[in-house]
């Protein structure tokens, strides 16, 4: 925010323009912090393989529902 605030004071343009400007960079930043807040679960992947067993867990093959990005998911037991 600090890094636009300073490019804007610098170019020239309407004030309107830059208000837009810095809204967007705030939508922008709202979703992005709504993204980080939110917690994955098991639901949110379907599994596609478990590659291995141990004695506290397993590590399973999993592929994110929403976006289809694979990524090795290791789930651990509580108890133990």
């Amino acid at each position: 925010r600090i890094e636009l605030e300073t490019r804007l004071e610098t170019e020239s343009g309407s004030d309107e323009r830059k208000n837009r400007q810095l809204q967007a960079l705030g939508r922008k930043e709202s979703q992005f912090l709504r993204l980080r807040r939110t917690r994955l679960g098991l639901d949110d992947f379907t599994t596609v393989k478990v590659i291995g067993k141990g004695a506290f867990g397993e590590v399973r093959l999993v592929q994110k529902v929403d976006s289809g990005g694979i990524y090795a998911m290791k789930t651990l037991r509580k108890a133990d």
